[in-house]
Parts: structure tokens; C-alpha cells; sequence
């Protein structure tokens, strides 16, 4: 469901180049493009088209060479590195193809690993890991540890840890790679869920499967945005801006 007016990320004239040696490799070519809040958006296109790139600098992971990124109006394109982790552990989730989940630490502690820099007692932490892994499906799980589940148990896992300080986004890259078929698509029900809730959802994947249950998508080619298509289901979802 889409709330509010004003974009909660807005990219304008966006490009990335990368230096090796003599060489300079435009990853991103002026990108414009605007994100409501409570979107669910597919970044889609072949390998090397820069989607995961896009991803990342959208997620403050990366920044760009030159253009503006604003998010809730405040640009930060400029920020220093301490001001980016500061917005990245108060904006945004993360989720990746690899769970990234450590096997010294129960579920519930992996969960609530995010919650330390909200300056939250252990016990506080663990109390709301348990509501977040109830809210994946894994109330029952909280005490095992990630060689002990599967695939698709580790994923949830993974996204209830990316929502534990309540984000603004959550991003997610090719979060199905690592599973099968039908595993997968109960990851992506899960963030149908999760959206239809009011989180905002950037979903990077070259899967046309998963990219068809994003109510907006867009596909990447040489570093430029191609298309930008919204899905009937939902027509009050903004379309954006795309490069000419």
C-alpha cells in the first residue's frame, strides 16, 4: 500500500564509473528515478546491466560518481561514511542471495545481532527477535542454530534480522538464488506479505518469475533504465521518472 506523497528516494542524473588502471567502465548512466513509500519495486536485467550497482548506492552501500540522491528530501550523495552507516542502520534492511547468518549464535541471536546499535538490553533485543521470527513463520526456532534449519528457514531468518530496526526499505539481492523453486516462492510470498503491510520493497533479480510479484518493475540494460512498468493490480503505484 502506497502512503504519502513525496518520495522516499528520488535519484536524479545518477552515474556510476569505475577506474581500473587507463580503464573507465560507466556502470550507471544517468539514472532519474523516484520511490514511493510502500512500493514493491523489481530492479531486473541481464548480468552486468547494473541493477545490483543501482541497489547499492539506493542502499547507501556504494555512492555515485556524480548525481543527487535524495532520501525523505535530504540529500545524501555527500554524506561522509559515518553519516551513511548511521542512515543505512536507521533506514534500510538487507537481505542477499547468502544468508550471511553466524552459526555461533542462535536464531533469535542473529535476529537480534542489529539491535545492539539501537542501544536495546539483550533481553529487550531477544523479545522482539522472537515477534520478528513469529512474523516469518519461525516462532518455533528461535533457540536453534542456522546448520540446523533449511535453505528457505535460513532466508527467513535473514529477513526477520534485515527488519529488526524497523526499516524504512528493504532491499533484497537475487534472495532466491541460493533456493529452489518452490522454496523461493515462498520467500517471495513472504515479501508480498511483508509489503502489503506497508514495507517498501527494492528487490534486485534476474528471475522473471519473482520480478512478476513486484507491483512495479524495472529493467536495466547497459547501465541505463529501459523500462519502468507499473503492474495493473495496483495503478495508484508511481510510475517515476526514467532517462530518456
Amino acid at each position: 500500500m502506497i502512503t504519502g506523497t513525496s518520495p522516499l528516494i528520488q535519484l536524479a542524473g545518477i552515474t556510476k564509473v569505475f577506474v581500473t588502471g587507463s580503464l573507465h567502465y560507466e556502470v550507471l548512466k544517468n539514472i532519474n528515478l523516484q520511490v514511493q513509500r510502500g512500493e514493491y519495486v523489481a530492479l531486473t536485467g541481464a548480468s552486468g546491466s547494473g541493477k545490483s550497482t543501482l541497489l547499492n548506492i539506493m542502499g547507501c552501500l556504494d555512492v555515485p560518481t556524480s548525481g543527487h540522491y535524495y532520501l525523505e528530501s535530504d540529500e545524501v550523495s555527500t554524506k561522509t561514511d559515518t553519516e551513511l552507516a548511521h542512515i543505512r542502520n536507521r533506514f534500510f534492511g538487507f537481505v542477499f542471495q547468502s544468508f550471511n547468518l553466524l552459526g555461533r549464535y542462535t536464531v533469535a541471536e542473529n535476529v537480534a545481532l542489529p539491535m545492539v546499535y539501537g542501544g536495546l538490553g539483550r533481553k529487550e533485543r531477544l523479545e522482539k527477535a522472537k515477534v520478528l521470527l513469529a512474523r516469518v513463520g519461525l516462532e518455533k526456532f528461535t533457540g536453534h542454530y542456522p546448520a540446523e534449519l533449511s535453505g528457505g528457514m535460513q532466508q527467513r531468518v535473514a529477513i526477520a534480522r534485515a527488519l529488526a530496526n524497523n526499516p524504512a526499505v528493504l532491499f533484497a539481492d537475487e534472495p532466491t538464488g541460493n533456493l529452489d523453486s518452490k522454496t523461493g516462492m515462498e520467500i517471495i510470498t513472504l515479501f508480498g506479505q511483508l509489503n502489503m503491510d506497508g514495507t517498501t520493497l527494492i528487490v534486485v533479480t534476474h528471475d522473471a518469475r519473482v520480478a512478476q510479484h513486484a507491483r512495479r518493475m524495472l529493467v536495466l540494460a547497459d547501465g541505463s533504465i529501459m523500462t519502468d512498468q507499473t503492474s495493473r493490480m495496483d495503478v495508484s503505484v508511481s510510475s517515476g521518472e526514467a532517462p530518456a
